[in-house]
């Protein structure tokens, strides 16, 4: 992400945060971090919308989440609205009084805070620590619960994945419903690229061989992109989740 040039750098101001708190592991405790701040309140109430930052003058800022969001939807709201408050106090410290950047468009200050909110749940340091760096065959297991783990959406940790380790997790399923042989892709969390390369690969006979006789099936490819390693765990007679360790973008 290129930062606004009146915007801090929100991946470091999330790791202070953090090493300020004193969390090292998941799942981050965000009622640990709130409570940094004795003049900050994080209340639930019925609301429209996912949640918002009020500030309440000398007294502080309430933070509001919808209290009908499932609870991986109000994580993620609270902290992006932490990054709100966090934003709000950066500025005091220049102008004297808590406010959101000026002449930055409120388009990249939702940006700021939506990156800061995935670095303080997900920290880089945490999916390095947690996830086996170089094989999915020992990796996968702990992908597969890691949403649970993290306490977010399973989309949000898997597409934190492809970006801190890129790992491609993806589903497939069987075309035997269609009365076609083979196996097609529901959905891929990695760059377009590389969702074709996969299809690509679901079409090869030996590939199609291996998903329908392995509970969890494991093999080597060589792409365009370079050579990439895959581990299977079936989830049906007819679907797959598969994981895909691509090298590093400077290896390519």
């Amino acid at each position: 992400m290129k930062n606004a040039p009146n915007l801090p750098d929100p991946i470091a101001t999330a790791e202070k945060l953090l090493a300020k708190a004193g969390i090292k592991i998941p799942p981050v405790d965000l009622n640990q971090i709130t409570s940094i701040w004795s003049n900050l309140f994080v209340v639930e109430e019925e609301l429209d919308g996912t949640g918002y930052l009020l500030p309440i003058g000398e007294l502080g800022a309430e933070i509001l989440i919808n209290r009908d969001d499932r609870g991986e939807r109000k994580r993620f709201t609270l902290a992006h609205e932490l990054g709100h408050w966090v934003l709000g106090l950066s500025f005091k410290k220049k102008v004297g009084h808590f406010m959101q950047p000026k002449n930055v468009h409120h388009v990249e200050i939702e940006r700021w805070c939506d990156t800061f909110a995935t670095n303080i749940l997900m920290p880089r340091f945490m999916i390095q620590a947690n996830v086996p760096q170089i094989d999915p065959v020992l990796a996968i297991n702990m992908i597969v619960n890691a949403a649970s783990q993290f306490k977010v959406s399973e989309e949000a940790f898997f597409i934190r994945l492809w970006e801190t380790l890129r790992f491609q997790v993806a589903y497939v399923a069987s075309k035997g419903s269609s009365g076609e042989s083979g196996y097609e892709l529901q959905r891929s969390f990695a760059g377009h690229g590389e969702g074709l390369a996969l299809e690509s690969l679901l079409n090869q006979r030996e590939v199609i061989e291996l998903l329908e006789k392995s509970l969890f099936p494991v093999f080597s490819a060589t792409t365009q992109t370079g050579k990439i390693k895959c581990a299977g765990r079936k989830l049906s007679a007819n679907r797959l989740i598969l994981v895909l360790k691509w090298p590093a973008e400077t290896d390519a």
